[in-house]
């Protein structure tokens, strides 16, 4: 152990109810994780927060796509641009 760990040790020995209401709190915390209901809560959370990433998912693969389609006409208009940049340079010649 550090002595840092064993400083708060030592403190913690020397107020008694402050430790022991931190064991029966850790105590009392750790039983109440573990009760079925809990489970049962976390199951229910854990199952929305798949729902809601599923929901980002789609949003961010229809945001891809339309950002595709934004620079495939992008490149499409840039080398009609250029096409025609090319073919008055050759009719000023």
């Amino acid at each position: 152990m550090s002595i840092k760990a064993l400083k708060v040790a030592k403190a913690a020995l020397k107020t008694p109810g402050v430790f022991a209401g931190g064991v029966a709190f850790g105590t009392l915390g750790l039983k109440l994780l573990a009760s079925k209901d809990a489970k049962k809560g976390y199951s229910v959370v854990l199952s929305k927060l798949y729902k809601a990433k599923d929901g980002v998912e789609g949003t961010v693969s229809n945001i891809k796509q339309h950002a595709d389609d934004v620079v495939a006409d992008a490149k499409d208009l840039y080398k009609k641009e250029k096409r025609e940049s090319n073919l008055q340079e050759l009719e000023e010649k």
